[in-house]
């Protein structure tokens, strides 16, 4: 006789036509919210098109002098900002030049403003206080000039000296030896030795057949780890649940060691030693007692939930079944990626014309632009970032959508006597024929939940700038931002399962969401252990893929000529591998993860289906679970 669960029900008989898998007879779902997609992209469009025509993001990547004017704009003749006095503490002591100086005696007109009356002059002859002389040629005395310019003399900002300088992204002057100084001053911490920069350009373009295999290196070590997956994934889910159980009693049995060796040692110490010892023996006592009653409820929970156990190893082969048999899908998750990667450049891009539509203008107090934004331009921003997040929510569920639908077109093709033809074109044309409304609805709340998150983040920042390091003000916000994130995680799993419901039903998003929470609440467990098995296998998957390849491909650049010798270092060559080793691997799991929850709720929906048809087992299951109904049916 099947043993079944009392507690693992579903809420409400399934529809019967699903008995042959999901629905043919499709309609139209959450038409208006298509509608209202699609008009929130062209307004986005609209305001895109308003920064293009208005904005003036030229004055935001300006440079600014003492007097807010923006070197080249304001001040056509004088297009490079220079810094007379080579110090944090005086970047707000700057002036427009005509170019940068070539040395010290380089003279170059400038336009003074209030903090600089005359243009530079030559100091190197000049002696301050210690008769020192200044040559500006080498670190130590540009370090030096700082110094002594900032400590040892009155009113250092009268002190405007010219020194050999180059133009730094066509907008400032900076010293020809001050790229290691600047390493040294808090607001050039990050800046990068050219040097370095270079060596590390040239090992890429020496690496760069090795760099391009790596993809295909992390493609193959993908489809590997499928096979060991279907083949040995049972294996390692038991091994480490047996490594769970020894874990713990070995660590009880160290807590009894502990016990008994203090409860010895308070018998022989004297009076205050042996309080300590008997103190710390009395708690390890109860230490022991509540690990032994954690490996006695482990045991009890382990048989409890075997065959769940079981089942979900059985979905888990069955989703690398599915990814053997539609090799076709591998192709979504690029495309998608492509698609969400052109979005953001063109978001990007379209932020910096609309922030240009404020007041751009400097205070002199920094070398960069202030921004300010009147409400119906600050609207604007918000409004194009909240677009931004629902078109990337939107994508990511056509990725999931079309996944989830095609292994349940899959599913509902195996079993005795059934043969199985590709519908990866079926889905893709679903979702853009059917659909898109119900995927722009779970979207746009995910995207509302972000919104939110990335408010709280927002009001965090402006408490801290406000507040400065108010406990109260940030334990509040970060417990909200917690709680936020939290309930993302939640939509983005309810959503997940609600776009395969409307694949299977071709329901509503709302009507699709409600029957997915219901079957979740009635198999819990099922869920849980199929996710958080899946997303064990996932990690592993995604660090064997990348440090695989990383092994493979170093082993070649230090071993296989002409890597030897002519790359300076295999580090960095390594890292864009590994980079790219892991991307592929995301790739892989993403459909991997998504191939899990489909075929589990394909399987429940077969089983009940059977269940009210007077049957014993899931009808189209994959021999990957029918190994587990086999099992289950005569205990």
């Amino acid at each position: 006789m099947k043993v079944q669960d009392a507690s693992e029900k579903q809420a409400k008989p399934i529809d019967s036509r699903l008995m042959n898998g999901p629905l043919q007879d499709r309609h139209c779902t959450d038409i208006i919210c298509c509608l209202l997609f699609i008009a929130s992209f062209i307004f986005m469009w609209y305001i895109a098109i308003t920064g293009y025509s208005l904005g003036k993001p030229e004055r935001i990547l300006a440079a600014y002098d003492s007097d807010g004017n923006a070197c080249d704009l304001d001040l056509p003749d004088y297009p490079l900002l220079y810094f007379p006095i080579v110090h944090p503490d005086y970047y707000n002591k700057t002036v427009c030049v005509e170019r940068c100086p070539a040395n010290t005696s380089d003279a170059v007109k400038c336009q003074t403003n209030k903090n600089i009356t005359s243009c530079p002059r030559d100091c190197t002859k000049v002696s301050i206080e210690t008769s020192t002389t200044f040559d500006f040629t080498s670190i130590d005395s540009m370090k030096t000039y700082v110094d002594t310019i900032t400590s040892s003399v009155s009113n250092p900002e009268n002190w405007i000296c010219l020194y050999g300088s180059e133009p730094i992204f066509s907008r400032a002057c900076f010293p020809s030896t001050a790229l290691e100084i600047l390493n040294q001053t808090s607001n050039f911490s990050s800046s990068v030795d050219l040097n370095r920069l270079t060596s590390w350009l040239y090992d890429l373009s020496v690496a760069k057949y090795i760099i391009l295999a790596s993809f295909f290196i992390a493609f193959g070590l993908g489809l590997i780890y499928m096979v060991i997956l279907r083949f040995l994934g049972g294996l390692f889910v038991w091994l480490t649940i047996l490594l769970y159980f020894v874990g713990i009693s070995v660590l009880a049995g160290y807590t009894w060691d502990q016990h008994l060796y203090y409860l010895n040692d308070s018998q022989q110490s004297g009076s205050a030693g042996s309080t300590n010892a008997s103190d710390n023996a009395k708690a390890l006592e109860y230490i022991f007692y509540i690990e032994i009653a954690w490996i006695a409820f482990s045991i009890l929970a382990f048989f409890c939930i075997f065959n769940k156990i079981r089942l979900a190893i059985g979905v888990v082969k069955t989703a690398t079944l599915y990814v053997r048999d539609n090799f076709s899908v591998m192709i979504v998750p690029p495309v998608i990626g492509v698609c969400l990667g052109v979005l953001w450049v063109w978001w990007i891009v379209s932020v910096v014309y609309i922030v240009g539509l404020g007041n751009i203008k400097g205070d002199g107090s920094t070398p960069f632009a202030s921004v300010t934004f009147d409400n119906t331009t600050r609207n604007m921003v918000y409004y194009f970032m909240f677009g931004g997040l629902w078109k990337q929510a939107f994508l990511l569920a056509l990725n999931q959508f079309i996944i989830g639908c095609s292994v349940c077109i899959w599913y509902f093709n195996q079993g005795p006597g059934q043969s199985y033809t590709g519908n990866l074109f079926q889905s893709i044309y679903w979702a853009f024929r059917y659909h898109l409304g119900s995927l722009a609805f779970g979207s746009f709340i995910l995207a509302v939940v972000q919104f939110i998150r990335l408010m709280l983040e927002y009001a965090k920042y402006q408490a801290k700038q406000m507040a400065g390091d108010n406990k109260c003000t940030k334990c509040i916000l970060d417990c909200l931002s917690c709680l936020v994130a939290c309930f993302e995680r939640f939509i983005e799993f309810l959503n997940k399962n609600a776009y395969i419901q409307i694949a299977l039903t071709s329901k509503s998003f709302c009507p699709a969401a409600k029957d997915a929470f219901e079957s979740i609440w009635a198999n819990t467990m099922r869920y849980s252990l199929v996710s958080g098995i899946g997303s064990i296998f996932t990690f592993i998957g995604k660090l064997f893929v990348g440090f695989a390849t990383v092994l493979f491909s170093y082993e070649i650049f230090i071993n296989v000529e002409p890597y030897k010798t002519d790359l300076a270092s295999p580090i960095v060559p390594s890292i864009v591998c590994f980079i790219i080793a892991y991307m592929v691997a995301i790739l892989f799991m993403s459909i991997y993860q998504m191939a899990c929850d489909a075929v589990l709720t394909c399987f429940i929906y077969d089983e009940e289906l059977n269940k009210q048809n007077g049957g014993m087992s899931a009808q189209h299951c994959p021999e990957t679970l029918r190994e587990w109904f086999d099992s289950t049916q005569s205990s």
